[in-house]
């Protein structure tokens, strides 16, 4: 697919996810607003956790076409969640500096130690699964070398996508409507951010055009209030929209998926994991800046 057609396609599925979204969801905080952090419900388990990693690792698999048997047992011991205070120190002093964000922030693979980083505490169900299911796919990319694992955009983009796919089966399996919810909102917001991203890079990208998508006012405004910092990101922001600077460099490659997907190029996630993925021109584009040191450092 050429590059004009890939970004007429990406407003297409954008525009139909958020009217789709709107009609289900008439009520839903704004798409600017985070959902995930304000879920509540049932607390998840260690057991429930440990049960949603082996459907996991056998739904991984089978969408990356691989075989995890030799490293499942060391994903499943290096699983941190609801840690006991004993827990907490020793794992807070096993890999300095990076274990803090283990223990304090959770939500965090660690490849230089193995370690699944879910919560130190226990969290809401759709908010645990959702972590588990982010932060076990970096371990899938980093194991079994994917060159998806190689450059931050696609490494965050290609998780970005997967974990919608991981939302949805989990949600079909345990029925469970705040997961379903989930998968759909975060759909329509990576679809939505990687619409600015991509038109940033070619040039600028009207309000009118973005309000055409179906987005509101009041998004429209939180838009241009509140930019998208990235911890690692850069001190300068990359893009601009309007007046307003940004980072949405994330929602490049995994717009990308989603929109491959719907267009029916067969086994997508598996072909972007093992590098063989057909788009090659817009994945060039997507990696012609290089990393950063400071990622380097961190993911050496």
């Amino acid at each position: 697919m050429d590059d004009e057609m890939f970004v007429e396609q990406l407003r297409s599925t954008c525009a139909d996810a958020i009217e789709a979204y709107r009609v289900e969801y008439p009520d839903a905080p704004p798409l600017t607003e985070s959902l995930l952090q304000d879920l509540d419900g049932p607390l998840a388990s260690e057991t429930d956790l440990h049960e949603r990693f082996q459907e996991l690792t056998r739904f991984y698999d089978d969408l990356f076409d691989v075989d995890s048997t030799p490293y499942r047992d060391k994903w499943r011991d290096h699983l941190v969640y609801d840690c006991s205070r004993r827990e907490r120190l020793a794992l807070l002093t096993s890999d300095l500096p990076a274990s803090l964000t283990l223990v304090f922030i959770g939500g965090r693979y660690s490849a230089r130690t193995g370690r699944i980083g879910v919560s130190p505490g226990r969290l809401p169900e759709a908010m645990a699964y959702t972590y588990l299911a982010s932060e076990l796919c970096h371990a899938y990319q980093h194991l079994f070398g994917s060159p998806t694992w190689m450059h931050p955009y696609l490494q965050e983009g290609f998780e970005q996508a997967v974990s919608v796919r991981a939302q949805a089966h989990l949600a079909a399996e345990l029925q469970h409507d705040s997961l379903t919810h989930l998968a759909k909102r975060q759909r329509t917001k990576t679809l939505l951010e990687g619409v600015l991203a991509h038109g940033t890079r070619r040039g600028g990208i009207e309000r009118v055009a973005v309000r055409d998508l179906g987005v509101t006012d009041e998004e429209l405004a939180a838009l241009h209030a509140h930019p998208l910092w990235r911890l690692l990101g850069y001190l300068r922001p990359r893009y601009r929209w309007s007046n307003v600077a940004f980072l949405p460099e994330y929602a490049l490659f995994g717009s990308m998926l989603l929109v491959s997907e719907e267009t029916d190029v067969a086994t997508t996630y598996a072909r972007a994991f093992h590098g063989d993925h057909p788009w090659t021109s817009i994945i060039d584009e997507i990696t012609a800046s290089p990393p950063g040191w400071l990622w380097h450092l961190y993911h050496r």
